[in-house]
């Protein structure tokens, strides 16, 4: 029994192209997939959480105090309480 010539490129039932273009556009597609899944598991579960810094809300202090929104004596008090 002889095979049907688009048996022989990877094509089955149900492929949307025939041939050899129906096997590079599949290939295409798995590799993309693949590329995706890969890409979301490095986002999902990666180490490389930003800490914030220790210096961020002494720099918040400053900016409201430079802006007016809180006196000396409060930015002196508030200023002591962050450094401990």
């Amino acid at each position: 029994m002889m095979r049907n010539w688009n048996e022989s490129w990877l094509c089955g039932p149900g492929s949307y192209f025939h041939g050899p273009w129906g096997m590079l556009v599949n290939l295409a597609f798995w590799i993309m997939m693949i590329v995706l899944a890969v890409w979301l598991f490095q986002a999902l579960f990666s180490k490389k959480r930003t800490v914030p810094s220790s210096s961020a809300p002494l720099e918040v202090l400053k900016n409201r105090y430079a802006a007016g929104g809180i006196d000396r004596e409060e930015f002196e008090r508030m200023q002591r309480e962050l450094q401990g």
